[in-house]
């Protein structure tokens, strides 16, 4: 049997009398070497856990085989806290199965450092970032840290981080304050249960400025529901939402925009567009003509770990689009004022192209487009005239992709004078335009 034990921050002391028992009575303990060192009398064979996790992985799995074979001995892996809690328990129960572990858990620095600031942590995020930036989700290059981590936090009114040397509390404020937030109070708790015990409170722009011990986690809480608040806000769709929020409905009403003279992908065209663009979590995904920038900010929260370039060569819009990024807070949104498709050719190879406007360089840009798109990615138009419609359709079967085309017309009420017998409102359907969805996918 292998036994997975939980060290608190208090170390050896935090144990229990039977986990004492276990490791004293251990053919093997494995573990890092904080751990180890904290049992100078243990006789038997030791292990250092480092960066060569899966080497000694396989160690541990063939030296318990031989163990059991020859005397019954046990194996003790020492771990940090809730082995099950980004620990090592989940990675030895993979690959040895349910059945030949036992974990024995104990306080996790997690839940230590909420109650050293005197936070509850319901619904609060957890993360891990350690090797984040050698194991890269996104598809995006030259990214200094994951967006969409900063996306993930940013979903939460409070957020734990389990920190590593390469990224600090420090490069994870920047990160968050050069993607424009701003709204956490930030507590960093350097070396719990420790002599040299500290936990420093400030903004992020005082925490980026500052240097921890190794020995650390980071709780971030937002400043409008300090005090004990739920974990999320709950999301009023009147003029500011302050971040992007996992439960915000999918379909934002356009009132919720920053928008002029109805330059605006309408809720419920957006949403059919945004079902046959198939985002996945790591999409990169191009808006041309992207108005007011409805969709991309849609866009971006589907694709938390990607990236959504929206491209806009009108000024003012610009500025809607900017103003409707920093209130629904999408960190991983790139607006780029220029002309398509001149400045296609400079972008990420796409997973996922929304157009919704093109006019006369309509056929231009599907051309870049299907040249530049990833292969089973998805060109999805808008078209208002039928003349865009009968290009879009006509180029993707030359192309010979798999092409769709709907139709949808839209009514909704809206009041009329009251009626002759009383004061009650009457209600009569306004039909809006019909609009054009024309859906391509690359082979």
């Amino acid at each position: 049997m292998i036994y997975i034990i939980g060290i608190g921050v208090e170390g050896k002391s935090s144990l229990s009398q039977r986990a004492l028992k276990l490791i004293q009575g251990a053919g093997m303990l494995a573990g890092g070497r904080r751990h180890l060192a904290s049992f100078p009398g243990y006789t038997g064979e030791r292990v250092v856990i480092g960066s060569n996790l899966d080497a000694i992985i396989k160690a541990i799995c063939k030296e318990s085989e031989v163990r059991s074979q020859k005397s019954g001995e046990n194996i003790v892996v020492l771990a940090t806290g809730d082995p099950s809690f980004f620990g090592i328990a989940d990675f030895l129960i993979k690959r040895l199965g349910k059945d030949a572990v036992e974990i024995i858990p104990n306080v996790n620095t997690m839940q230590y450092a909420f109650a050293k600031i005197k936070e509850n942590w319901n619904n609060a995020r957890f993360l891990s970032v350690h090797g984040r930036n050698k194991s890269q989700k996104s598809k995006v290059k030259s990214q200094k840290f994951d967006e969409g981590t900063v996306n993930e936090i940013t979903k939460y009114d409070k957020a734990g981080i389990f920190t590593d040397p390469e990224n600090t509390p420090a490069k994870i404020a920047k990160a968050m304050m050069d993607k424009g937030v701003e709204d956490y109070r930030v507590y960093v708790c350097e070396d719990l249960g420790t002599d040299k015990e500290k936990i420093t409170e400030g903004t992020l722009a005082q925490i980026a400025r500052k240097r921890f011990s190794p020995l650390n986690v980071m709780v971030l809480i937002r400043q409008e529901v300090r005090g004990g608040g739920a974990g999320k806000t709950n999301a009023h769709f009147v003029s500011h939402i302050p971040h992007p929020t996992s439960h915000i409905p999918f379909g934002i009403p356009d009132f919720s925009f920053s928008h002029s003279n109805g330059m605006i992908t309408k809720e419920e065209i957006r949403v059919i567009s945004l079902s046959k663009l198939k985002l996945k979590q790591d999409s990169v995904v191009w808006d041309i003509g992207a108005g007011s920038g409805s969709l991309s900010i849609e866009a971006a929260m589907f694709a938390n770990y990607g990236k959504v370039f929206a491209v806009e060569k009108d000024a003012g819009r610009i500025k809607h689009i900017e103003e409707n990024k920093k209130k629904f807070n999408a960190v991983n949104l790139e607006i780029i004022r220029a002309n398509a498709p001149d400045s296609l050719k400079s972008l990420p190879a796409p997973d996922a192209v929304f157009i919704g406007g093109g006019g006369k360089d309509i056929a231009q840009i599907l051309d870049v487009c299907s040249k530049r798109i990833r292969r089973g990615g998805r060109i999805v138009v808008n078209a208002i005239t039928l003349e865009t419609l009968a290009t879009a359709a006509n180029f993707f079967q030359k192309k010979k992709w798999d092409v769709e085309t709907i139709s949808v017309n839209i009514a909704k009420t809206k009041d009329i004078a009251a009626g002759e017998y009383g004061h009650t409102p009457l209600h009569i359907f306004n039909a809006h335009n019909p609009v054009f969805i024309v859906v391509g996918e690359r082979p």
